[in-house]
């Protein structure tokens, strides 16, 4: 007996009996939402008392296509790499699958949201794989792309305690099926910042995500990028080679590898972190909104505020509306207009980029993060003060930024919550990759979760959402 499909809801599939142990649980996983095209085969036991889950990444290869030419993410060239890469990656994985079987448990796949064309390149080439392995009954898990984000820590957790275990992978049956036990325990607050979505969430389960704020137009992301291609001296464009912009004026504006020193990626408290990090950076948090103006006024005369700082009289300040266009309409003022010392105003007299020394950039760099920054730990305090969490979790490509990171801390310590814990993935998986979709499929299957192989693509999708998905057709 099988329930009714509906437009590709999240169920449970009775054709497919749960087990009450599990053995050892394999997924083949495909990410394709953007420009990366990656590929992961993931391996998760639950051990049995006291309940530890532990994880292994078997392969892991991701592919980001070359956008260099496009100053930023070029739809086609993203689908093109796809279509070159995707298959060679999949073939690759294959050869990796534990056991004797030749085939994982069920194939994990990103379902949305992203650009909807990249999607069904891996959504289609995932029911293929499900289908031709239907003979062993493998099922298909569709994955949100921002809920695999907010997950990863928990993956991060599951991967440390298989390094950490001496027994993980031997031959006892595993625990008991069901949901993850793993750090960081539900509910947890998410920032999730990457360059096509700035969210604050509020994650009460597995698969309960209430969005607290979100940008009101454009992502952090997405406005870093811009500021970079604008701020960054030709030269360190040229020499860089990529499009990772944001990346990129994070180096500029802290050299001497400040901001590319690895720390471990354990959960630590806001307090931990600020103490760890407080050498690398000369921020403090000002002590009142006046203080904060002042700061901002640069030696060159223009100045970043925070997003919304003066809108509605200040209003706005303290809500959990986020803004970033007004920013990057400020870096562009800055960098195209001089500056009127008698006035402490921009005038309507247009600079050469020539006249913009390599310290001024570097201000511009670190002074737009800062406000960036500033904005969105304002408003983490904000939802922890009606929401109060025990962790929240910093995910999404900016996530690896570790000016945000110390900024973020340093504004929790400031406002009292020192002792929330930061739950950070290291860089690597804080960009979009098929370890991050992998788990979440596996925590998606564990609690029961199967998709139908009529399943579409899903170009927005809110979190809100997750198990009950927008139908969206072509016209």
């Amino acid at each position: 007996m099988r329930l009714p499909a509906t437009h590709g809801v999240f169920r449970p599939t009775l054709a497919i009996p749960r087990q009450p142990r599990t053995r050892h649980l394999v997924t083949l996983a495909i990410e394709t939402s953007c420009d990366d095209t990656s590929v992961a085969v993931l391996e998760t036991k639950t051990l049995g008392r006291p309940i530890t889950t532990v994880a292994k990444l078997h392969f892991h290869e991701k592919v980001t296509s070359n956008n260099a030419a496009f100053n930023g993410v070029h739809p086609l060239a993203a689908l093109e790499s796809h279509q070159e890469n995707l298959a060679n990656l999949v073939a690759k994985a294959i050869e990796k699958l534990p056991g004797k079987r030749g085939h994982p448990d069920f194939v994990s796949v990103t379902r949305g949201p992203g650009m909807r064309s990249n999607l069904f390149t891996g959504l289609d080439t995932a029911k293929g794989l499900a289908a031709a392995w239907k003979a062993s009954r493998i099922p298909l898990v569709g994955v949100h792309h921002m809920q695999a984000h907010a997950l990863t820590p928990r993956l991060v957790a599951a991967l440390d305690a298989s390094e950490n275990s001496t027994q993980a992978w031997g031959d006892s049956p595993g625990g008991p099926q069901g949901e993850i036990d793993v750090a960081p325990t539900f509910p947890f607050l998410s920032v999730l910042a990457s360059g096509g979505h700035t969210l604050l969430i509020h994650s009460a389960t597995l698969t309960n995500h209430e969005v607290l704020a979100s940008t009101s137009d454009v992502a952090v992301g997405e406005c870093l990028d811009k500021i970079a291609r604008i701020v960054l001296p030709p030269d360190v464009l040229q020499e860089a080679g990529n499009t990772m912009y944001g990346a990129l004026l994070e180096q500029f504006a802290f050299p001497s590898d400040k901001s590319t020193q690895i720390a471990s990626s354990d959960p630590r408290s806001a307090s931990a972190y600020c103490h760890e990090f407080e050498s690398r950076y000369e921020y403090r948090v000002p002590k009142n909104h006046e203080e904060e103006l002042q700061r901002n006024v640069s030696r060159w005369g223009w100045a970043f505020n925070q997003p919304l700082a003066k809108a509605g009289g200040g209003t706005k300040n303290k809500t959990l509306e986020m803004s970033f266009s007004g920013l990057m309409t400020a870096v562009e003022r800055a960098v195209r207009y001089e500056h009127d010392q008698s006035t402490g105003k921009l005038t309507k007299v247009e600079r050469s980029a020539l006249d913009i020394g390599r310290e001024e950039r570097r201000d511009m760099a670190e002074f737009s993060m800062r406000a960036a920054f500033e904005h969105i730990a304002a408003r983490v305090v904000l939802a922890l003060q009606s929401t109060p969490a025990e962790s929240v979790v910093v995910a999404g490509g900016v996530g690896a930024n570790y000016y945000l990171r110390y900024v973020l801390a340093s504004k929790l310590v400031a406002n009292g919550y020192g002792d929330v814990l930061l739950v950070i993935p290291p860089p690597h998986l804080c960009s979009d990759n098929a370890a991050m979709i992998a788990w979440a499929g596996t925590e998606m299957f564990r609690a029961g979760h199967r998709n139908e192989f009529s399943i579409r693509a899903i170009r927005k999708w809110p979190l809100d959402m997750l198990l009950s998905p927008p139908v969206e057709r072509t016209a």
